[in-house]
């Protein structure tokens, strides 16, 4: 590639919106053909250097030197008028255009990975600069819905899971079409909340709670943005069964005392939204040693049909099919430990163990199971392998009310 035809670039694209009333252009994507062959082209420049990636992953190709020359105003057009600058219409809230700017990045996302394949997305340039520009264009600090949603993804491109790729990237084309919607529906604004958060003025509410004792099973850190991993907790009321999640940022605080631990939750909030729901303590009493009746409580809302389970992931899954990461509380009915580990309910419906995450959990499952314990309850976070639900256990419980932690 010529030197001139960068210098060039490279020149136009400093004198686009130089005013503060234009803002300033930091990258360019457009979609290029050559030959009858599209591939999207990011033109940026970072300290002085102009950064070129296409979608075929080439940053010197044919759709390269075309996105170039365009720029630089040597294309030739029918008007012989190079490129201006754009301007946005001053009704156009700030707001409205950051929620343009967010969607624009989703579909760029979404359009690099198609193209590249995601056997090849994981060291993607264009892909890494799509993921570059959706962080850029999102709140700060990065909430954690759309931080979690990141995690998944570049862990989903990294072991080449096109299922759970295509599942994702299908819940962010659903916030893309949310963020666009002249006048969100309820659900539009249920979508937005789960990945961003409440907006100011959204008709979407919370539920209160009130004394209630809850029992937290389990906590895990998650992968979310390289600055944004989160710390995610398992909170299960000890008199429905109801699953909640308690979600912190790294620098940020949440409810006090260890795992596990009883809450004497006086009051609290909890979001709608994807499964498990979110929910915020308020007011709450803090018992770390969790007495054993309480135990026996959880073996008793423990759920006894696996056909349920199975069914209430599916449907979370199709409700948000990229942040919903059901988590379950089990009480099997039979298990068998032949050369894995299923668990069976009464009417003969199973769930096996998922050996895809946390090995060594998994291993410290096995090592007990080895040893002869009889759970009588499992906690854990439930996903598929092919058509198969599995779970992850995070903790279990026995029938002389031990409590084991994974």
């Amino acid at each position: 590639m010529s030197t001139r035809l960068r210098d060039a670039a490279v020149q136009h694209l400093r004198s686009l919106g130089t005013t503060t009333e234009e803002g300033i252009v930091q990258r360019l994507t457009m979609d290029i053909e050559v030959e009858g062959r599209v591939e999207m082209v990011t033109l940026s420049v970072r300290d002085g250097e102009l950064q070129c990636v296409s979608s075929d992953a080439r940053n010197d190709g044919p759709h390269v030197h075309a996105a170039l020359r365009f720029v630089a105003g040597m294309e030739t057009r029918e008007d012989s008028s190079p490129p201006g600058a754009v301007v946005l219409s001053a009704a156009q809230s700030d707001e409205q255009g950051a929620e343009g700017e967010l969607a624009e990045a989703l579909d760029d996302l979404l359009t690099a990975i198609t193209r590249i394949g995601v056997g090849k997305a994981q060291h993607a340039p264009s892909v890494d600069a799509a993921l570059e520009r959706l962080i850029g264009a999102a709140p700060k600090p990065t909430p954690s819905g759309l931080g979690r949603f990141i995690g998944r993804l570049q862990n989903a491109m990294r072991s080449a899971e096109l299922p759970r790729v295509v599942r994702l990237l299908e819940g962010a084309s659903q916030l893309a079409d949310a963020l666009r919607a002249a006048t969100p529906t309820p659900e539009a604004e249920l979508c937005i909340g789960a990945w961003l958060g409440t907006r100011p003025g959204s008709r979407t509410g919370v539920e209160l709670l009130s004394d209630r004792t809850m029992i937290e099973v389990g906590r895990e850190w998650l992968s979310g943005t390289e600055r944004a991993s989160l710390e995610r907790r398992y909170l299960v009321d000890a008199e429905s069964g109801g699953v909640y999640r308690e979600d912190r940022l790294r620098n940020a605080t949440a409810s006090l005392g260890p795992c596990p631990r009883q809450l004497q939750v006086g009051l609290a909030e909890v979001e709608a939204g994807h499964e498990p729901r979110r929910i915020r303590l308020l007011q709450y009493e803090v018992e770390p040693l969790v007495p054993a009746e309480s135990w026996d409580s959880l073996r008793q809302v423990a759920s006894h049909s696996f056909a349920e389970i199975t069914e209430s992931y599916r449907a979370a899954l199709r409700a948000s099919p990229a942040l919903a990461e059901p988590f379950a509380l089990i009480a099997p009915f039979r298990i068998e430990r032949n050369g894995g580990f299923k668990a069976f309910d009464a009417e003969g419906h199973q769930l096996v163990l998922d050996r895809t995450e946390r090995r060594g959990a998994v291993l410290a499952f096995y090592d007990l199971m080895a040893e002869g314990v009889e759970p009588s309850w499992l906690a854990g976070r439930l996903t598929d392998v092919g058509a198969t639900v599995c779970v992850t256990p995070f903790a279990i419980g026995t029938f002389d009310g031990n409590y084991t932690r994974l």
